[in-house]
């Protein structure tokens, strides 16, 4: 089983500083979106903040069962598997599975894309992509695998967290 999570916190701001960010409608329907294409059982929206999750929660609702779920079927079908939790450990508890982080810096020890999807392919594996300026560097330390950044052809990294899932998914599945 595949799964996706979306970390809010902790990050980096562009400074280097430990932030919590915002959770913002366009990540949640795009990812959400890539996810079911690409077969993903639960996308988990990760904060700490309850103000952040009731937001999410909102707007979700309005997809699920408001006036959005008569507007939009497919918006409604892709958000129907977004799960809101205050943190990676609700991750760990509900799911057992192998948490493999994304970021644009390469860590020691990273993983290949090609492993990646070997573990995706054998065994449960969340996939944890960080949003701001990437994941801090505690959290990243403590996932189970880090897998290497994507590369495109220029030397310039810095990808939408959007543009991040659905290329990973696509190497993964």
């Amino acid at each position: 089983m595949l799964t996706v999570a979306l970390i809010h916190w902790p990050c980096l701001d562009k400074n280097g500083r430990e932030v919590a960010t915002a959770i913002t409608n366009l990540d949640i329907h795009d990812c959400a979106r890539a996810c079911l294409t690409y077969g993903v059982d639960t996308l988990y929206i990760v904060h700490p903040n309850p103000g952040q999750r009731a937001f999410a929660e909102r707007l979700m609702d309005h997809w699920l069962t408001g006036g959005g779920a008569r507007y939009n079927a497919y918006r409604r079908e892709a958000l129907s598997i977004v799960r809101v939790v205050p943190n990676v450990e609700d991750i760990r508890s509900a799911t057992k599975a192998s948490l493999i982080g994304t970021s644009a810096h390469r860590f020691p020890g990273s993983i290949t894309w090609a492993e990646a999807k070997r573990r995706v392919s054998e065994g449960d594996v969340c996939m944890v992509f960080g949003t701001g300026w990437g994941m801090a560097r505690r959290l990243v330390e403590s996932l189970d695998a880090v897998v290497e950044p994507i590369h495109g052809k220029g030397a310039f990294n810095h990808l939408s967290v959007r543009s991040a899932v659905a290329i990973a998914l696509d190497r993964v599945t």
